[in-house]
Parts: C-alpha cells; sequence; structure tokens
C-alpha cells in the first residue's frame, strides 16, 4: 500500500499506526518491471530506499538491520568461504559480507536490475563501493530458477528481500519449495538467515510466525531473534537456519573469538 503527498513520506506501519517523514528531495523515482522505486532524501532518515511504497533501508540506521541480518550467522559459521546472498539490491549486506577477508567468494541474485543499478548511484553510503570488490558476483535472475540451476554449495546463504507481498516480486522466495532448494544448495555444516518481517503482538503473524514455522519444516535448527529499527517503526524478526549451527549456543567469549579468529574489517 503506497501513501504519499509531495511533501511527506507517509507509510501505515500497523492497524491505527502510520509513520511520516518530511521529504526534503526526489532523487529518483522509476517503475522497474517488477517495482516502485523511490529514493529520498527525508528530514528525520537521511536517503532512503523505498519499495513499493515501504521504506526499506535508510541512511540513519541501516547499519542496525544489516548488521543485524550479516553478522549472528557469519560469526556462528566460523569458517565461512562462500556466501550466496538472494535480494540485497542496496548493496549493503554484500558490503558487510565483505568485510570478512577470509570470504572467498559472495554471489549475489537479484531479479531487479534496474533497482541494482540506481542503488549503485544514488546510495553509496549504503553499499560503501562493495559493488567493486572483486570477490562479488552479481547475477541478475528470478532467484527460485537460479537457486535450482546452481551445482555448487554455499557456507552461508542470506535471505534480503522485501517482504512476501502477493505477487509482489520476492512472494515465492518465503515458500516451502524454496526452502528446500536452498537446503540442497547449503553445505551440511552450513547455515542460513533470512529477514522475516515485523515482530511484536500486532505484527508477528504477519510474517515472522509464518517464515519460522516453514523453514522449521525444512531444517533441523532454526532460530528466531529481534531487533529494534527505527525507519521501521517495529522491531524487526530474522530466523536463521540450519543442520548443524545453533546460534543460540554462542556465548560473549565465542563471539569475540570467532571476530578476531574470522579477520573481519570495519
Amino acid at each position: 500500500m503506497k501513501i504519499s503527498s509531495p511533501e511527506w513520506h507517509i507509510e501505515p506501519i500497523s492497524t491505527g499506526l502510520i509513520q511520516a517523514e518530511r521529504i526534503t528531495s526526489v532523487l529518483c523515482e522509476v517503475q522497474t518491471p517488477f517495482q516502485h522505486v523511490m529514493i529520498i532524501d527525508g528530514e528525520c532518515f537521511g536517503r532512503s530506499l523505498i519499495l513499493d511504497g515501504k521504506t526499506q533501508s535508510t541512511e540513519l540506521d541501516e547499519f542496525v538491520y544489516h548488521e543485524g541480518l550479516v553478522h549472528p550467522a557469519m560469526v556462528s559459521h566460523r569458517n565461512p568461504k562462500n556466501v550466496l546472498i538472494v535480494g540485497g539490491g542496496e548493496g549493503a549486506t554484500a558490503r558487510e559480507v565483505l568485510k570478512y577477508r577470509d570470504v572467498e567468494e559472495v554471489t549475489m541474485v537479484d531479479i531487479d536490475q534496474k533497482l541494482v543499478e540506481v542503488c549503485q548511484k544514488f546510495l553509496p553510503n549504503h553499499h560503501m563501493n562493495a559493488f567493486k570488490d572483486p570477490r562479488l558476483k552479481i547475477d541478475f535472475a528470478d532467484a527460485l530458477n537460479f537457486v535450482d540451476s546452481l551445482k555448487k554449495q554455499y557456507d552461508v546463504i542470506i535471505i534480503d528481500v522485501p517482504d512476501p507481498l502477493e505477487y509482489g516480486p520476492a512472494y515465492r522466495l518465503f515458500t516451502l519449495e524454496f526452502f528446500l532448494l536452498l537446503k540442497n544448495r547449503m553445505k551440511l555444516d552450513g547455515i542460513l538467515v533470512i529477514q522475516a518481517g515485523a515482530t511484536g503482538p500486532s505484527f508477528s503473524e504477519q510474517c515472522f510466525t509464518a517464515v519460522a514455522n516453514t523453514l522449521s519444516q525444512t531444517f533441523t535448527i532454526c532460530r528466531g531473534y529481534e531487533i529494534f529499527v527505527p525507519s521501521f517503526g517495529s522491531t524487526w524478526g530474522f530466523v536463521t537456519a540450519s543442520e548443524k549451527i545453533d546460534p543460540s549456543t554462542n556465548t560473549v567469549a565465542n563471539i569475540d573469538s570467532a571476530l578476531k579468529t574470522l579477520s573481519l574489517d570495519g
């Protein structure tokens, strides 16, 4: 649902609740073959990516979301070499993965080439030149078909796509069919993480619970967690899935040790 005015970005958060930000400038507005894309400068959150009327990331707090998405899985793996990113068009997810100097190859697949091109141009503070890293390979394709055709397996798989709105480009990427494909493309000691939407009493039934339940039909170990993202107006949920790795067993000492071992930049 898109609600807007010439001077404000107004976004429904939940029933009876909206969030509004004054727009200082619209840098880009385009309809791609897959979605409506806006990049704005806002008075509160700074430069922001908005897809189909929903805020995806903002200059003020994108690091909260992207660090929360990437690092629990990467640190829990202990030795990630090959990483698959599904979505992540603004390049910030790749940016966080590429901080690990021992990562050898990152494959990013996104259906919307125009979106990625727009983000490369207008969101430099999001991607921080990650697109120029020689370890990153980008494929523009339908993710389900792409994963189905893959022959290799990955240490870490990160799903960073918009919420599964019916008929939206990401809808099929939250299904049991896709999760089964991903399991076959993940090493036995690998781990997957997916953004799973807003959490809390008025949100969790919309997406988070469904994602967690579907993943639990596919993987032995599934763990959910949440963080607060101010620009989303809500806590936000993520789910990890694996056959061998349980992030909930991590201790502060283990995490500190892993971060030193993993040669993390930034």
